[in-house]
Formats: C-alpha cells, sequence, structure tokens
C-alpha cells in the first residue's frame, strides 16, 4: 500500500442509473469511518454519471469510465480494483445505501475475528412492502447456499490478489460476486458475517425495467429516513419480524420434503468438490450466464451474448 494510501478503497460499479448513484454516494459520505476513497466506475455509462460524480467536489472521489461495455458490475468492479490504493477493499452497488456505521462495524469486526473477509448483514426492500434481511449465517461462519451481495463485504486487498478478477458471467454459473465468494472459502479465507444490519438494499431483480424507468424515489426516501429518523433501523426491522412471523405460519409439507431432498443432494455435491450454491444453479438454470441475463431482461437491459 502506497504512502499516504487511504485504509479502504470503495468501489461502486455503474451504469445508467445516476439518480440511484448520487444516494448511494451520499450514503458513504455519511460514513462514521472517513478514512477512504471511492472509485466509480461506470460501464460504458451514456448518461450523465460523470457530472453526478463531480458534483460531489470531494477530492476522495474519483470517476472511471469504462471504453467497452462488459455487461456486468465484474467489469467495472476489476477496474476498481487495479485503481484501489487502500489496505481494505469494500463494494457498495449503485442502487444499495450503507447505513453509516457500515465501514467502521466491518472495519473493526476485521481485526477481532482475525478473518480475511467479512460480511454484515442487509434489509432487502420490496416494491410490496415485506422487507426482509439477507446475507444471515449460522453461527457467524460462512456457509455455502446463502446469497451475500458484494455490497455487504469488506475484505482485505489480498484475498483478491491471490484468487484473481471477477469473472464474466459466461463464466459462471452463480452469480459473479457468489462465485469470488466461493472461490475465497476454497482458498481457505477466513469469511465471517457480523450479525448487524448496515446495507439497504433495493435489487433490481424485484424491480422490472428498472434501467428503463431509472426510477429512485424509494431509495431517496429511505436515504432521507436514514437521515432524519433516528429509531429508523428499529422501525425496518420490526417490519421485517412481522412479515417472517406470516412467512414461517405458512410453510407447507411439501417445503420441508424439498429442503430434505437438496440437502441429500447438497452433502453428495461437496464430497466432489461442487458446493450447494454451484449446483443449485446448475440444476435451475443448466447454463452459465444464463441467470444474469435472466436478471438483465427483468431489469429491462439487453441479454449478454
Amino acid at each position: 500500500m502506497e504512502l499516504g494510501a487511504p485504509l479502504v478503497s470503495v468501489i461502486i460499479a455503474t451504469y445508467n442509473r445516476s439518480e440511484s448513484l448520487f444516494y448511494a454516494i451520499s450514503s458513504v459520505l455519511h460514513s462514521t469511518f472517513t478514512n477512504w476513497e471511492l472509485i466509480v466506475v461506470g460501464d460504458a455509462c451514456t448518461d450523465d454519471s460523470e457530472a453526478v460524480v463531480r458534483s460531489f467536489e470531494d477530492p476522495r472521489i474519483r470517476f472511471f469510465n469504462l471504453k467497452k461495455n462488459f455487461g456486468d458490475q465484474g467489469g467495472p468492479n476489476n477496474e476498481g480494483f487495479r485503481l484501489a490504493r487502500g489496505r481494505y477493499i469494500a463494494y457498495l452497488s449503485h442502487d444499495d445505501l450503507w447505513m453509516p456505521n457500515h465501514l467502521e462495524t466491518a472495519l473493526n469486526s476485521i481485526e477481532v475475528e482475525k478473518a480475511d473477509f467479512i460480511t454484515t448483514l442487509g434489509i432487502s426492500v420490496k416494491k410490496n412492502g415485506q422487507n426482509d434481511i439477507f446475507g444471515t449465517l449460522a453461527n457467524g461462519r460462512f456457509v455455502l447456499d446463502i446469497w451475500i451481495p458484494a455490497s455487504l463485504w469488506v475484505l482485505k486487498r489480498e484475498v483478491l490478489e491471490e484468487i484473481g478478477p471477477w469473472k464474466h458471467p459466461r463464466e459462471c454459473f452463480v452469480a459473479p460476486s457468489q462465485d469470488v465468494l466461493l472461490r475465497a472459502w476454497k482458498a481457505g479465507k477466513r469469511i465471517c458475517t457480523i450479525p448487524k444490519v448496515s446495507v439497504i438494499a433495493f435489487h433490481a431483480s424485484f424491480r422490472p425495467g428498472i434501467y428503463k424507468t431509472r426510477e429512485s424515489d424509494e431509495i431517496k426516501l429511505y436515504f432521507e429516513r436514514m437521515q432524519h429518523e433516528p429509531d429508523f433501523l428499529e422501525k425496518e426491522l420490526l417490519k421485517v419480524v412481522c412479515h417472517q412471523t406470516l412467512k414461517d405460519s405458512e410453510l407447507e409439507i411439501w417445503v420441508h420434503l424439498r429442503r430434505t431432498i437438496f440437502n441429500i443432494m447438497k452433502r453428495s455435491a461437496i464430497k466432489i468438490g461442487i458446493t450447494p450454491m454451484e449446483l443449485a444453479y446448475f440444476l435451475h438454470y443448466r447454463k452459465k450466464g444464463k441467470f444474469i441475463n435472466l436478471w438483465r431482461k427483468k431489469a429491462g437491459l439487453p441479454e449478454l451474448k
């Protein structure tokens, strides 16, 4: 790490969502931890994303725009890592928000836990109001079939130097972000989860056509609530608990049967070196890159060739 470099390099990959990007960057600026740099990398953006980034007039924030569209966050994330100077790397999706304590919580924990890779928890905001928590792990240890988006991560830069760059969706059965996690696990890295909610996520896959409508009102609403409601998190967690209680009461016998069958298949797959997530995606999609193309279709983006 170069002399005078920030402790953390935050990387945001973006593509033509300048309205939501504004709030994602704003959430970083509200961090209680301030020794960071923010590298925003556009995937050949054609909108006003660069102007939005420069409007913050903060020397810690830089913008770069790829000349050729990669079609997934992996390309911009790899370029962001190439430019990063920090000892730690953190990612933030352009349509997610960090709670002010996200970086501070993760950095304190990575030292206490002697971990290589820390993840926190997030609240997934649904259009129907039935929000839920994601990133939950048993006993704070990484398990192989839990989806943990990159906005929840903080990791040592040596992890990426060892396992290599993000892959293109055509190279993965699972999402490229989960492929990074699985490769880190296979490399023997210590991955720990901190049981604290520090991310508010607005997944594009739950918002059909979002790249066409570019709607950002709900992100703006949540950002403003985070700033002005002292009990914001308590309210959101109560909403999640109420929703989860209703979900649990609706379980039926066939759900337990399906889970039993999958657990048998999972144990068999692990014995031959296949992770449960890779197995599940193969059984469901049958083709590398198919998951991402279905996600892109829902979000209003063209299919990757």
